[in-house]
C-alpha cells in the first residue's frame, strides 16, 4: 500500500500595529495679529436732550446702531470643536449707575447704564453679532447681550471659516439719569473691556460726545396787556357767550434745539392767575377778573392759536416745539361770560406763565 504524502499548507499573515494619535481639539480664540490688545472708540457726535426731561429719557436716538473697526487694525479669530465651549465676558470698566431708572422704550435698564463721568449723562450699550447669538457661530448671551454680560460659544466653528473679530458692532443709547448742569457737556470714557477664553483679555471700548440741553432764553410778550377790546354789555347773551379770540404771542429766544429733529424739544407753558384773578370751575383755561376791575359777570379765557382750544391752567400745556434761534408761541384770549348778568366797567385779569421744555 503506497502511503499518500501528506502536505502542510502553510499560511504566513503580516500583522500590523497600528497606533491612533488623537487629533487635538480646536476650540480657542487667538490673535492673528502680534498685537494682544485692541480698542474701539465710538464718538456720539453732538446730541441733545430737553432741559426739563425727566431722569429715564433718551438723550439723542435710541438704540442708534454703529460698526466700528478697532484703532490698531488687529483680528481675534475663534475656532470651536462641537462639544467644546468658548467664553466671552463684556466686562464693566465705567461705574454703572447705582439708581434705579424708570423704563426706556419698556426695556428695563435698571443696571445697565454707564456713567460717562457727566453729572446726569448715562449710556446703555448693546452689542451684536457675534455677540447676540443670532446667527449660528455667534457666542450665546446667557442673559441680554447688554453690556455687561457673559456669552457661550458651543456651535461648531472650523477652522477654514474662524469666528472673525475685528469689527464692533452694537447699539447705543444715551440716557438722562438727572440733572444736567447748564451748558454744553463733553465726555470721553473708557466704558467696558472684554475677555475670551484662551486670551484673556480682548478689547477696550471707549465712548466718547458732547451733549445739549435743548432750551431757550429771554421771553418777550407781543402785547401786554393784551387789549380785548370794547364791548356793550347788549353783546352777551348768556353764560358761555364769548367774544371772538384776540390773538397774542410770546416769543422765545436763543434756543438751542436739536438741528436734526433727532430729539425734538417741546416749549410747554404753564399758566398761573394773579393779582386777584382765580381759575373759573368748569371753564377750562378762564379765571375771574382780578384787582382794578369795576365791571362783572364775565371773566377771561386763554385759548391756543385756533381761537377755539382752551389752553388749561395751573397745569404743563405742550404749545410748540423749539427751533434753533427764535421761537413764537402763539395764543389768544376772549372775554366769556360767567353771570346771567353783565354790568360794565373796566375788566382787568393777570397771569403768570413759565416756561418748560420737554
Amino acid at each position: 500500500m503506497k502511503s499518500v504524502p501528506r502536505r502542510l499548507a502553510g499560511l504566513f499573515v503580516w500583522m500590523a500595529a497600528f497606533q491612533i494619535e488623537p487629533v487635538a481639539a480646536a476650540s480657542f480664540c487667538k490673535w492673528v495679529t502680534s498685537a494682544s490688545s485692541m480698542t474701539f472708540r465710538l464718538n456720539a457726535g453732538t446730541v441733545y436732550v430737553p432741559r426739563d426731561a425727566a431722569a429715564g429719557n433718551v438723550i439723542g436716538e435710541f438704540d442708534r446702531t454703529f460698526a466700528i473697526p478697532s484703532t490698531e487694525g488687529q483680528i481675534i479669530h475663534c475656532e470651536n470643536d462641537l462639544g467644546s465651549t468658548l467664553t466671552f465676558n463684556a466686562t464693566a470698566s465705567a461705574p454703572l449707575f447705582p439708581g434705579t431708572l424708570p423704563p426706556v422704550n419698556g426695556e428695563d435698564v435698571t443696571g445697565k447704564v454707564f456713567l460717562t463721568g457727566i453729572d446726569g449723562i448715562g449710556a446703555r450699550i448693546k452689542l451684536m453679532h457675534p455677540f447676540d447669538g443670532v446667527a449660528s457661530d455667534a457666542f450665546v448671551p446667557i442673559q441680554a447681550p447688554t453690556v455687561p454680560f457673559n456669552a457661550l460659544l458651543s456651535a461648531a466653528v472650523p477652522d477654514t471659516t474662524p469666528l472673525r473679530i475685528d469689527n464692533l458692532r452694537g447699539k447705543l443709547t444715551l440716557i438722562k439719569t438727572g440733572p444736567i448742569a447748564p451748558g454744553p457737556h463733553t465726555f470721553d470714557s473708557a466704558i467696558f473691556g472684554s475677555l475670551f477664553s484662551n486670551i484673556g483679555k480682548g478689547f477696550d471700548f471707549q465712548l466718547s460726545g458732547t451733549v445739549i440741553q435743548a432750551q431757550c432764553g429771554i421771553s418777550t410778550v407781543s402785547a401786554n396787556p393784551v387789549s380785548l377790546g370794547d364791548w356793550r354789555t347788549s353783546d352777551f347773551k348768556g353764560v358761555g357767550d364769548a367774544t371772538p379770540a384776540v390773538p397774542f404771542n410770546i416769543t422765545l429766544d436763543n434756543c438751542d434745539a436739536d438741528p436734526g429733529d433727532v430729539n425734538i424739544a417741546w416749549a410747554n407753558i404753564r399758566l398761573e392767575t394773579a393779582n386777584g384773578s382765580v381759575p373759573i370751575p368748569g371753564v377750562e383755561g378762564g379765571f375771574t377778573l382780578g384787582s382794578g376791575s369795576t365791571a362783572s359777570g364775565v371773566g377771561i379765557q386763554i385759548l391756543k392759536a385756533d381761537g377755539l382750544t382752551p389752553v388749561p391752567l395751573q397745569r404743563e400745556v405742550p404749545l410748540a416745539a423749539i427751533a434753533p434761534g427764535s421761537t413764537v408761541l402763539d395764543l389768544s384770549a376772549r372775554l366769556y361770560q360767567t353771570g346771567a348778568r353783565v354790568n360794565a366797567g373796566e375788566v382787568k385779569g393777570s397771569l403768570n406763565f413759565t416756561i418748560s421744555f420737554h
